[in-house]
């Protein structure tokens, strides 16, 4: 993918937005006390972070898994 704009642009509001989701989430889990939950929306908002302030490494470590998976299931 390179250095595209635009696909740095649409990762970072699609990450943003699964970002501010988790955390809506995530305090209404821990109102509840369903700690399970809370931390698996925890680790989903670090991935999320992880998109939006590492653009780039998240497209380099995303188009190396798409490349595995593609070379699993050969056309």
């Amino acid at each position: 993918m390179g250095n595209n704009e635009l696909t740095s642009y649409i990762i970072s509001i699609v990450a943003s937005v699964f970002g501010a989701v988790l955390a809506v989430r995530t305090f209404g889990h821990w109102g509840k006390s369903e700690w399970g939950k809370l931390v698996t929306c925890l680790l989903g908002a670090a991935v999320a972070a992880f998109c939006i302030f590492s653009t780039q490494k998240a497209i380099s470590i995303l188009s190396f898994l798409g490349e595995k998976l593609a070379s699993v299931f050969p056309t």
